[in-house]
């Protein structure tokens, strides 16, 4: 898992960077506030971001649960020695 979250960590950035960068040339274009969302391009980039986003969110969540297997996995086979 530790690969795919550097992976989806980076791609992050670089989607956070590429709607930024949109922002401003439409802000420059005199577009704003809700007008955003009638552009296509801007569209596109932010369902990107938040795809990215909620991925990033899927991998902490398996991190997490398969940090607690390990755990009481740990915790089972300590229980198991200290009884023999």
């Amino acid at each position: 898992m530790k690969k795919d979250r550097t992976r989806i960590e980076r791609q992050l950035e670089l989607a956070r960077k590429s709607l930024d960068t949109c922002e401003k040339s439409l802000q420059a274009a005199g577009v704003t506030g809700k007008q955003l969302a009638k552009d296509t391009k801007w569209r596109s980039l932010n369902a990107d971001y938040r795809q990215l986003r909620r991925r990033l969110l899927a991998v902490k969540a398996v991190e997490e649960r398969e940090a607690a297997a390990a755990q009481r996995k740990a915790e089972k086979l300590s229980g198991a020695i200290v009884e023999e």
